[in-house]
């Protein structure tokens, strides 16, 4: 995969002439994950997906472009937390906005933000960029967490919940066992591991609590420490079969999306 941010002038003005060009742009947050996890899991998260995912263009006939991340998100949900830095929806629409405005303006016109980062807040500022963005006549895709996306989603669905360990899947979420998986197997001196050890199951409707309007993770969780589902369960393999079977689903829709990649 080639990074933009590693060429030269010449060598991006290059990339940016050759009709086969997709620019990824990993969209991140940096917020609490509860005591076990790093602030930077969905930024990591957003990079690796678009990490797994470039191969499979690749073989399709596209020439995938890893643009540097945008790492601040929306994080409404985790305000009040040490660490996390949120976003306004408008700053973040802004940025990615004029992030990818400057990149079409040397010549690239597909564009693919990746996106691990599912605070509701974050999407609508991504809906509204990608609105904005297309009435420039760019072609803007979202992989991962998804604005409107219904489900079953690549993020999460019934192959995905099969390779988990936990005993309710269904209440996995946020720095859970998927993500606590996740980071061991590509961070792995990141995760507090005896402090993931100690944490009980933290199991919550969190689904209903945000259709009813709760906006951070100490109403969703009321008592918890800012995660939900059972870290205890993560194992590194199954944060790399996760996330090798996202990037195929997802390539998968993008491909649908893209159609056949033109002649250089």
């Amino acid at each position: 995969m080639i990074r933009l941010a590693e060429l030269t002038s010449r060598g991006a003005a290059g990339v940016a002439r050759d009709p086969r060009a997709v620019v990824f742009v990993p969209l991140g947050a940096v917020e609490q994950h509860g005591p076990h996890l790093p602030l930077l899991v969905d930024w990591r998260g957003a990079e690796e997906l678009a990490r797994r995912i470039a191969p499979h263009l690749r073989r399709a006939g596209w020439r995938p472009i890893l643009a540097p991340s945008i790492p601040y998100g929306v994080s409404t949900l985790a305000v009040g937390w040490a660490g996390t830095v949120s976003l306004s929806i408008p700053t973040l629409r802004r940025l990615i906005v004029e992030v990818v405005g400057g990149l079409a303006s040397h010549g690239f016109r597909r564009f693919v933000l990746a996106n691990y980062q599912a605070d509701p807040d974050h999407l609508a500022a991504i809906a509204t960029a990608r609105r904005i963005l297309s009435r420039r006549r760019l072609r803007v895709l979202v992989a991962g967490f998804a604005p409107g996306a219904k489900p079953p989603t690549p993020m999460m669905n019934p192959r995905v919940q099969a390779l988990m360990r936990s005993p309710n899947p269904r209440a996995e979420w946020h720095s859970g066992e998927l993500e606590t998986a996740f980071m061991l197997s590509v961070e792995p001196k990141l995760v507090r591991r005896r402090v993931a050890r100690r944490l009980a199951p933290a199991w919550f409707d969190f689904r209903r609590a945000l259709a009813r309007g709760a906006r951070n993770f100490r109403d969703l969780g009321p008592g918890g420490a800012g995660y939900f589902g059972w870290p205890v369960a993560a194992r590194a393999r199954t944060g790399r079969a996760v996330m090798a079977l996202r990037g195929r689903l997802i390539a998968r829709e993008l491909l649908k999306a893209l159609g056949r990649p033109p002649r250089s």
